[in-house]
């Protein structure tokens, strides 16, 4: 069943309210539903057939309203190896999923990025933010199995999937939200999924 989200409703999502009936939403503690998404994600570790990889530091500053998770194949059949010397360079088409801080929904879109390595030793990478139409964006041979059980699992802890359609609508109305991300006009998704540096 889709949602279209009421004005009250974004504009307290941009506020960095904590908004849900059940716990850890009802605590209005991020904190809460920090511990709730570890609990939830410790649970998907043990699918054998991927490697997840949580940021919780809001990309190492300010606040994000979202969890970022990658997730990629244990076989590597997502990633392809260049190497250069004793650089290499790995580029995954692979999942990236947000879960929202602020209420229990989440998004996932199939993305491409790239690690590099010298030496063996990590030197950096690049990854770009996710967009409402990158739900659409992966290679269903490999990914599909593996998102419908996320899907089923995070079911299970009472997280909704929020849909292109629910996402993609610009907002009708004048708010401010506090993101380096992207720029007016907003979306619904930059309500749930923003990152203040």
């Amino acid at each position: 069943m889709e949602n279209n989200f009421s004005e009250t409703y974004l504009r307290t999502l941009v506020k960095g309210d904590v908004q849900g009936d059940f716990e850890p939403f009802i605590n209005n503690e991020t904190q809460y539903a920090v511990d709730y998404i570890q609990q939830m994600l410790g649970r998907l570790k043990n699918r054998n057939s991927i490697k997840i990889q949580a940021d919780f530091t809001a990309y190492g500053s300010g606040f994000a309203s979202y969890i970022n998770v990658k997730i990629t194949k244990k076989d590597r059949s997502d990633t392809v190896i260049t190497k250069e010397g004793q650089l290499s360079r790995e580029s995954k088409k692979s999942l990236l999923l947000y879960i929202s801080l602020l209420s229990p929904y989440w998004f996932f879109g199939g993305i491409e990025w790239s690690e590099n390595y010298l030496d063996g030793k990590y030197q950096g990478g690049s990854m770009p933010f996710l967009r409402p139409e990158d739900c659409a964006k992966y290679d269903k041979k490999i990914w599909q199995d593996e998102i419908d059980f996320i899907t089923q699992h995070f079911d299970e802890y009472r997280y909704r999937f929020l849909t292109q359609t629910e996402l993609e609508p610009y907002l009708n109305f004048e708010i401010d939200i506090p993101t380096i991300v992207f720029d007016k006009p907003y979306q619904v998704f930059d309500c749930f999924f923003y990152w203040e540096d």
